[in-house]
């Protein structure tokens, strides 16, 4: 048993010992493991905080970066930006001052019979038109009595700028005193078949301001305004017509080298003699410019700087050598060519307006001109112009709305064309306007309304030194281009003409307005009446005042 007891001890003291060795052991792996899971700790923190450091050193050299581009790209978009305004800027500048010193008296298109004029297409024989409204630049004289046809071109087509440009003479209504027909005989032109004007007579009496040495032994049929004319369109009397007079059709227009109205259609004075720029009569000289006793656009009245409408020249196949020394007014000389009459084969038909007084330059126009009629307190105004024109193909009758049958059997009949309605928005610029015939229309009720048929439309925009540039549109939608110009210190009146971009089916018109608005009168200023004051009673003064009474 003691035995069993001491192997029972020993073994209890060998597991002891081996426990102890086990445990001994056991504490130094830990230690270590400790120390290594320190060191990789450390070591991953460094790593963080490496990588950290990093990231946020990328971050703040990224930033940085990309501020630096994006100041790079603001500061290049506003050079760019302030480049590209300045260059605006300075293009509109030049725009501007060359708006500023451009002067258009007056503005034309040409319509071909047969001619090889050239109007941009070349100068083959044909019935064209132009391709574009040509500016009148060069006022020959204020009277109006001479009108530029032509500019000598190059071989290839381009104006020569150092040749003579063309004109007619004695484009002079002196001596028409009188509006009852309508006509006017105008004297000693050039109206030659072949278009020549080296021939001529001397000249009678010193007319020397506008008249050559010599002159012509033609005569020309000239249509004016006429007194209690309505229908100015080709629509024959007694076709659905109220006007009983006699008709401008195309062939009574074929007796005439001219058609025009306006400005100096009504002189006193002999054509050959005088030339005194103050002699217009008092006689109303365009149709459509006032309204008449029934509050319609029909009556006449008198425009005082425009003239319009359409003369014929005659330069096909005409050498420069077949035509007279003219005034020397233009640079390189001037030639005078030969009147043609309306329809003749080899004739160029010169639809224009112009005018004198031409409404002056200003930066502020448009506010110039609100103030002028509307105050200088109105934030804008629109400036309305009522007048006539002169037209080729645009005639129109009247036609009922989709064509549908008039079940109450009505009677239609033309009372008056071709009125001219236009206005000027003072706060955009923006010129609208249209071309109109105004029809009757009498039903079996014995019921009489008006309509306004419209013949073409036109929208265009206002320069500062008056003149309107824009597009114009036949009542069939075909496209054309309008220019225009204001003439008066206040632009009392309107010149214009619209023509096709299509010159084989051609379109046109030329027109003079008035403006129908009254120049802006302020209010009176609100006087405050003088009326008396009442005061305080002065009854102590008065001896019967029981103020005063002492005897009580």
């Amino acid at each position: 048993m003691k035995n069993n007891k001491l192997v029972k001890f020993s073994l209890t003291l060998i597991c002891s010992a081996v426990l102890a060795a086990c445990g001994s052991s056991g504490g130094s792996d830990d230690s270590a493991a400790q120390q290594q899971a320190q060191q990789q700790a450390q070591q991953q923190a460094k790593a963080a905080a490496e990588k950290a450091a990093a990231e946020k050193a990328a971050a703040e050299k990224a930033a940085v970066e990309k501020a630096a581009a994006e100041k790079a790209a603001a500061e290049k978009a506003a050079a760019e930006k302030a480049a590209a305004e300045k260059e605006a800027a300075e293009k509109a500048a030049a725009q501007e001052a060359l708006v500023a010193k451009t002067t258009d008296v007056g503005a034309k298109f040409v319509k071909k019979t047969a001619s090889n004029l050239n109007v941009g297409e070349g100068t083959e024989i044909s019935s064209k038109s132009s391709k574009s409204i040509t500016n009148m630049t060069v006022e020959l004289h204020p009277s109006l009595d001479t009108v530029v046809v032509a500019v000598p071109l190059n071989a290839d087509g381009t104006v020569n700028t150092t040749a003579p440009q063309a004109y007619l003479e004695d484009f002079d209504f002196r001596g028409n005193t009188s509006n009852t027909t309508g006509e006017h005989t105008l004297q000693h032109i050039y109206k030659t078949t072949d278009g020549s004007t080296l021939a001529g007579a001397a000249r009678t009496d010193g007319e020397t301001s506008t008249k050559t040495e010599t002159k012509g032994s033609d005569t020309g049929l000239a249509y004016v305004y006429e007194d209690g004319r309505l229908n100015y369109t080709r629509k024959e009397a007694g076709r659905n017509v109220v006007d009983t007079k006699v008709a401008r059709t195309d062939e009574n227009l074929a007796k005439s080298v001219a058609e025009v109205y306006g400005h100096r259609t009504f002189l006193t004075g002999d054509s050959e003699v005088v030339n005194n720029a103050q002699d217009d009569t008092v006689l109303a000289n365009a149709p459509f410019t006032a309204k008449d006793a029934e509050g319609r656009y029909t009556a006449g009245s008198k425009l005082s700087y425009v003239q319009y409408g359409r003369v014929t020249s005659k330069l096909h196949a005409v050498e420069p050598s077949h035509l007279k020394d003219g005034k020397n007014i233009a640079q390189y000389g001037t030639k005078v060519a030969s009147y043609g009459q309306y329809g003749e084969q080899g004739t160029e038909d010169n639809y224009f307006y112009r005018g004198v007084n031409n409404t002056p330059y200003s930066a502020t126009l448009a506010a110039d001109l609100k103030n002028v009629y509307f105050g200088s307190e109105a934030a804008g105004g629109t400036l309305n112009y009522r007048g006539h024109a002169v037209t080729y193909n645009l005639d129109r009758d009247y036609q009922l709305a989709d064509s549908l049958p008039n079940a109450l059997g009505a009677d239609y009949k033309l009372v008056s064309g071709t009125h001219v309605n236009a206005n000027i928005d003072l706060a955009t610029k923006a010129v609208t306007g249209n071309l109109y015939n105004v029809w009757q229309e009498e039903n079996s009720q014995q019921t009489t309304k008006y309509h306004n048929v419209e013949l073409a439309k036109f929208s265009g925009t206002l320069a500062n030194n008056g003149s309107i540039s824009g597009t114009a549109t036949k009542f069939d939608n075909t496209a054309g281009v309008l220019q225009a110009g204001l003439f008066g210190g206040r632009a009392e009146e309107l010149g214009g003409t619209l023509a096709s971009t299509d010159t084989t089916n051609n379109w046109g018109a030329a027109f003079g307005a008035k403006v129908q608005n009254a120049t802006y009168v302020a209010p009176k200023p609100q006087v405050t009446p003088n009326v008396p004051a009442w005061g305080e009673s002065t009854d102590q003064r008065n001896v019967n005042s029981p103020v005063n009474n002492t005897s009580n």
